[in-house]
């Protein structure tokens, strides 16, 4: 376990700096989106009145879900983040409690994973795929 401090003063200042900043970012596009919404679901229902458009209309709503809530999470990990950027912790991988390179943190300032312990727990999350069975 890694018990120096392994980012400085100011590193932490820097990574609190770009979580704000992706915190306003993301903040502006939900209102963006939410503002753009109402004239989505107004164009949708136009479209709906015509049945062959229904099967689309469902796709189009499935992606919508899944983006939001890939932004919600987003959302939620920045957030988290700032809230203990100053604690000990922040840095350290949540698995293996080595530190994250500063570098990896500069482009993802939210990471609670090393890469190493990122990928395994990526390819731990991913449901297998089963071949059909053949008929």
């Amino acid at each position: 376990m890694n018990t120096i401090a392994h980012l400085s003063r100011s590193q932490r200042a820097s990574l609190a700096n770009l979580l704000q900043a992706r915190r306003t970012e993301m903040q502006v596009l939900q209102a963006l989106h939410r503002q753009g919404l109402s004239q989505v679901d107004s164009a949708h229902q136009a479209l709906a009145q015509d049945a062959g458009d229904a099967p689309q209309l469902a796709e189009e709503r499935t992606v919508e879900g899944v983006l939001s809530d890939m932004h919600s999470q987003e959302f939620d990990a920045v957030v988290s983040a700032l809230q203990r950027i100053h604690a000990k912790e922040y840095g350290l991988c949540i698995d293996c409690m080595a530190a994250i390179p500063f570098q990896r943190l500069c482009i993802e300032p939210q990471a609670l994973r090393c890469v190493a312990c990122e990928s395994r727990y990526e390819r731990s999350q991913r449901t297998p795929t089963h071949p059909k069975a053949a008929t």
